[in-house]
């Protein structure tokens, strides 16, 4: 990819987006697909609270919930406001907002890992709250604070975003066909973000209803719905990648052209950096 392309703010919104897919994925999986007992003692709880627990992959989920958010104001100004600037996105905004998404969900989970204990009777990582209402209330603000409170602000961005895209009306021909191009583009990304964010509610809100209904009682929180509930987290984590690539003809071409070079350098010989042509003709020549 082009270093102008990979270094605009929206780009880095996006890298960052999918370092919190990264993130989740590779401290959530591991825990349904490997058997790990953590050590009895202090050992044991430092592993359950950073490891094992899972609850390092929750603090890569609150990042994406809140990078969503941002991509969702980035689009709303980039199309309502194209030429007065307001609200646009700077490289020197971005490097302060990218930390700031990970210090608040760090901040967010820390009662997570004051709670965590390793449970020696079962072998397993609880989180042992003090009181039950505490872990019902810190379900229940997950679900409000990252979950609705996110969805709701997408939704009213993105209202907004796809009337001026597709519904407007442009004033006559030469504004249409100077703005088309422009136009199409925005419309491509926009479905793609749009799309993500409709991953986002469907599995955010399925996945912490069913904590939160737990907690309450209402809802049996057994291995069955355990693993419903953290399938859809993983599912939102894991099918961003392909929507980029089945949306945005641009990512779509940057992927071919990356991989196309990987091609290309396999071609040469690792020790003489020369084309394998070249030197097949050399041993001919020495053979003669």
């Amino acid at each position: 990819m082009s270093s102008s392309l990979r270094r605009t703010p929206f780009n880095w919104l996006l890298v960052n987006l999918a370092l919190a897919d990264i993130t989740f994925a590779l401290f959530q999986v591991p825990n349904h697909i490997l058997t790990f007992t953590p050590p009895d003692g202090t050992i044991g709880s430092a592993l359950c609270k950073v490891l094992t627990a899972g609850n390092v992959a929750w603090v890569g989920a609150a990042a994406g919930s809140i990078t969503l958010v941002v991509i969702a104001f980035e689009r709303y100004y980039t199309v309502r406001c194209p030429v007065s600037g307001k609200g646009k996105l700077t490289k020197n905004t971005v490097k302060v907002i990218i930390p700031a998404c990970w210090i608040f969900a760090a901040a967010a989970n820390i009662p997570l890992f004051l709670v965590t204990k390793y449970d020696k009777k079962t072998g397993d990582c609880q989180w042992n709250w003090p009181e039950d209402w505490m872990g019902a209330a810190n379900e229940t603000s997950w679900l409000v604070l990252l979950a609705c409170t996110p969805l709701t602000l997408m939704i009213g961005l993105y209202s907004r975003v796809v009337y001026e895209l597709w519904f407007k009306p442009r004033d006559g021909p030469e504004v249409v066909c100077r703005y088309k191009g422009i136009l199409r583009v925005r419309k491509r990304v926009t479905l793609s973000v749009i799309t993500v964010s409709v991953i986002f509610g469907v599995c955010w809100i399925t996945g912490l209803l069913i904590y939160v209904l737990s907690y309450y009682d209402i809802l049996v929180f057994g291995s069955a719905s355990h693993a419903v509930s953290d399938t859809m987290f993983m599912v939102n984590s894991s099918v961003n990648p392909f929507v980029y690539a089945l949306l945005n003809e641009r990512f779509r071409q940057k992927i071919k052209a990356m991989l196309h070079c990987t091609c290309k350098s396999k071609r040469y010989s690792p020790a003489t950096h020369e084309p394998a042509t070249i030197i097949h003709h050399k041993h001919q020549l020495n053979t003669k």
